[in-house]
């Protein structure tokens, strides 16, 4: 019987990388450049390319994962829509009126928090009959009338999509269900999107803005999906499943579903990369798996900053996308706005920056040759003799273009030659870097000295023992196939789905009781997979939960010592008395991975992964790999490990 085979696919802002797994425990990577035009036909592209370069016939393939930026781009770029929004009297502008926070206190001038105007313009923006109060009863009737005549309304002005934000639908979602039914028995081809079903959670604002930005993806995603699963399925391929935020996979006609869950899933599958790539824990020694690691995923637009503990991804329930701030359950990911492709200017005062502008796959930095001519990171780094002369996806490099680019940009306005203003190029992006690292791990209250860096994507070896240099950081990991370790991620991460309930149960006796009848009445509805169960806390009288682990065995005193220690953490010290108020219960059912899927046997060590490297040595020097270029800089030392991992280290810390 021939292999079968998985294949995972992450497109990013300048290569589609394409990793594949077999039965028999092989396992394939490649680079593909990313092609300006439409969204389906580069994947397609990537993956024919890597089924006839490993002679894979679609039959042989079992499943096939995909990751993509589309909804990040859509939330960052805002061109789309605009789209309707349904609900009660009274409650029209609160879009408009959003919540008064300020990221930046010393700005005078306080810019509109969400692009309401544009996107949720007060003309779509409706109020109906009918209300559900703060206990969950109906006080007034839902106009089927009225309703349905909005929804014609709609499609005489063309409009696609519709959020339906009731209030207290979190606690009853049978308005907006019912709401849903009329708008699609008077007008079929709208999409409907549901508060209770995106985000059922109390906060107003919170609610509305999160489904309004669903049904602002919806139109486009849909068809996307649409597209790329009748081409796979035309090629004889198996339709997608798709990475989602919250750290699990999907069919695409669920994603589809609800598809602000694909925001930033991206990060999320690099996590999970780094997790199914590090050691198992052994509880003996140093082992990098039991420390806290931080992720250093660097592409062609930006770097992201991951956390994970004990071998676990950590996760978080407010999404950063630029300006927006929604609430949104995703990987605990920072973001700089710094990667290959970034432009490097020098201002009127004599300043260098990098970022946030970037040159992208089209037209790429200078040294690609592809009409970019502006000086990026990567321009600097190939004037250092730090890339080799090809990169993995089959992109050549012009070291004379890079040094024209950088000597016009940035040597000429600083008064230095063009080697020094590289160095000094990529000095501000490793200083960056390493302030975020420094932020992120104070934040959890830890010292960078007990961290371990962990280097991801196509640029992170080529900065991450930098980083750690300037941000303390004592040890770092090249793991094997960085340079596609989203893709990898994406075969890594299994089936999942999350259920949640909203409540309002105080944490004694009576509530927990309460709260495990909700518990197996929501495990019964799934049917399906291992449940993690988490509670949303907070203390009576404050406005921001902790979430917490929910165990089988715990009790009332184990729930309160674990919340007890997660504020602390989080927030410091507890008041002497306290009430605790459990807000949501939610459950993550996790399914085996369906064969064939990442295991230890697929990344046992690969020695062409490090050919030509010899098993330790010294820098200043540029190792290149399969899929990244490694640079360990002078004062450094590297150890290949038995796993597979180059492993890196100051001298005095031998």
């Amino acid at each position: 019987m021939s292999a079968q085979w998985a294949i995972g696919v992450d497109m990013g802002g300048t290569f589609i990388d394409v990793v594949a797994c077999s039965s028999g425990g092989e396992l394939r990577a490649l680079k593909h450049p990313r092609e300006a035009g439409e969204l389906v036909q580069p994947i397609l592209a990537a993956v024919q390319r890597l089924l006839d370069e490993q002679r894979i016939e679609p039959a042989q393939v079992a499943r096939l994962v995909h990751g993509s930026t589309v909804v990040t781009n859509l939330l960052l770029e805002q061109g789309a829509g605009p789209v309707a929004v349904l609900t009660n009297a009274g409650l029209r502008d609160v879009l408009a009126l959003a919540r008064q926070d300020r990221r930046d206190l010393y700005t005078p001038a306080v810019a509109p928090p969400t692009p309401e105007r544009r996107l949720f313009p007060a003309e779509l923006r409706f109020e109906i009959g009918g209300r559900i109060d703060a206990h969950g009863d109906e006080v007034e009737p839902l106009d089927r009338a009225q309703v349905s005549a909005i929804a014609h309304q709609l499609r005489a002005q063309g409009i696609a999509s519709v959020a339906v934000c009731l209030l207290f639908a979190h606690l009853r979602p049978a308005h907006e269900q019912q709401v849903r039914d009329w708008l699609l028995d008077a007008e079929p081809d709208l999409l409907v999107s549901l508060s209770s079903e995106v985000d059922p959670k109390p906060r107003e604002f919170e609610r509305f803005l999160v489904t309004a930005f669903d049904a602002y993806s919806k139109p486009l995603v849909q068809r996307y999906l649409h597209a790329l699963g009748e081409a796979l399925r035309a090629r004889g391929l198996p339709e997608p499943a798709l990475m989602r935020s919250e750290g699990g996979i999907a069919p695409w006609t669920d994603a589809a579903l609800r598809p602000i869950g694909l925001a930033m899933s991206g990060p999320c599958a690099a996590l999970q990369g780094v997790a199914a790539s590090l050691p198992k824990a052994t509880g003996e020694g140093d082992n990098d798996a039991a420390r806290v690691v931080m992720s250093v995923d660097v592409g062609g637009t930006s770097t992201d900053i991951g956390l994970l503990d004990a071998g676990r991804p950590l996760f978080s329930d407010t999404l950063l996308c630029g300006d927006l701030t929604l609430r949104l359950r995703c990987a605990d990911v920072e973001s700089l706005s710094i990667g290959g492709g970034s432009l490097a200017t020098v201002n009127a005062g004599g300043g260098l920056r990098l970022g946030p502008r970037s040159q992208g796959a089209w037209p790429g930095p200078a040294a690609y040759g592809l009409g970019g001519t502006e000086a990026t990171l990567t321009d600097a780094l190939v004037l250092l003799g730090r890339l080799p002369e090809r990169l993995s996806g089959g992109v050549v490099l012009d070291v004379k273009r890079a040094r024209a680019a950088i000597e016009r940009d940035v040597a000429a306005p600083l008064g230095l030659n063009a080697e020094d203003a590289a160095r000094a190029v990529v000095a501000t992006a490793a200083t960056a870097m390493a302030e975020s690292v420094k932020m992120r791990a104070f934040q959890r209250d830890l010292h960078p000295a007990d961290c371990v860096l962990v280097a991801a994507g196509g640029g992170g070896a080529q900065h991450v023992a930098e980083v750690a240099e300037l941000a303390g950081v004592p040890r770092v990991r090249v793991i094997p196939h960085a340079g596609v370790i989203a893709a990898l991620g994406l075969l890594a991460s299994p089936p999942t789905r999350t259920v949640e309930r909203s409540c309002a149960l105080p944490l004694d006796a009576n509530g927990l009781a309460a709260l495990i009848e909700h518990r197996e009445a929501m495990r019964c509805a799934v049917r399906q997979g291992e449940a993690r169960w988490s509670l949303e806390l907070l203390i009576v009288g404050q406005g921001n939960p902790v979430e917490v682990a929910w165990e089988a065995d715990d009790d009332l005193t184990t729930l309160r010592e674990r919340f007890a220690a997660r504020y602390d953490t989080l927030r410091g010290q507890l008041p002497a008395r306290f009430e605790v108020l459990a807000l949501l219960l939610r459950g993550v059912f996790e399914q085996v991975v369906p064969a064939p899927g990442i295991n230890a046997h697929h990344l046992r060590p690969d020695p062409a992964l490090w050919a030509g490297c010899p098993t330790e040595g010294a820098g200043p020097r540029a190792i290149f790999a399969a899929t990244t270029t490694v640079w360990v800089p002078e004062g450094w030392r590297w150890t290949l490990a038995p796993d597979g991992a180059l492993l890196m280290h100051r001298e005095q810390e031998a």
